[in-house]
């Protein structure tokens, strides 16, 4: 599942070379306006503050996200959520919950040739603060249950890429990938442990969150923009209990350009 997060990371990080200047507004490639994103998919959860064996399920998301840019530019804000009460281990269910909300700032680094094309490819800086909560019953005998949580949370310093490729009057392709460089985490702890704190500083070998996204992109009209595709996303610590949460997405973007 991790394959085509580290190939797109790899693709974008190589787009940072530029061999010819832009000369294509960042606005209009990227898509500047306000776009809905809807997505259906699987994820699969190993969350050892509650157990050690892997938990899937279907996964529903969707995203808000506004994004304006001029000739070389362009800053994007975003937000982010994704849930499912059909995470299961056999029998047991669990309910899970993520949320994000991300600035992302893009600036134009030029192009090169791909497939005898043109590549235009955008690199910045982005900040994210990410929200993971679990929520499952867990049986104590007889049939009595109990309720056990789980929560952590990430504020980041990532670096994005985006890359586009122009295939024809009104159609493109579109890469894009994201990987945090350097965390402040929060993880739900033993209370009766007082060595474990709940607020550390998370580099990327104690943890990574990030996402790879492939997208074909048609423009309906002037205004009206319409993109599919798959998108990958990963949130994995091993800073407190080890925590991996990872997504495979079928996803469909509707922008109206602003």
């Amino acid at each position: 599942m991790l394959r085509p997060f580290w190939i797109l990371i790899a693709i974008c990080s190589c787009a940072t070379i530029a061999f010819a200047q832009t000369s294509q507004n960042a606005g209009n490639l990227l898509g500047s306006g306000i776009s809905l994103r809807g997505g259906l998919g699987r994820l699969a959860i190993k969350d050892e503050y509650i157990s050690e064996e892997k938990y899937s399920g279907t996964l529903g998301s969707f995203s808000l996200s506004w994004l304006q840019g001029d000739s070389s530019s362009a800053n994007r804000l975003g937000l982010d959520y994704s849930g499912s009460s059909a995470i299961r281990n056999n029998n047991i269910s669990a309910q899970v919950a993520q949320a994000a909300l991300n600035l992302d700032f893009l600036r134009s680094v030029g192009t090169f040739a791909l497939l005898h094309r043109d590549v235009f490819a955008y690199i910045g800086p982005s900040a994210d603060f990410y929200i993971y909560y679990r929520q499952q019953r867990i049986a104590s005998g007889g049939n009595a249950s109990f309720s056990a949580y789980s929560f952590a949370m990430f504020l980041s310093l990532d670096v994005n890429s985006t890359l586009v490729m122009p295939l024809s009057s009104g159609f493109s392709a579109e890469g894009s990938a994201r990987l945090s460089l350097l965390s402040m985490g929060g993880r739900l702890v033993d209370m009766h442990d007082s060595n474990v704190k709940f607020f550390k500083l998370v580099s990327i070998l104690g943890g990574i969150r990030g996402h790879t996204e492939i997208l074909l992109r048609c423009d309906l009209s002037d205004i009206f923009l319409l993109k599919a595709g798959y998108r990958f996303e990963i949130c994995q610590s091993s800073t407190w209990s080890y925590l991996l949460s990872a997504s495979d997405n079928v996803v469909l973007v509707v922008t109206v350009r602003m």
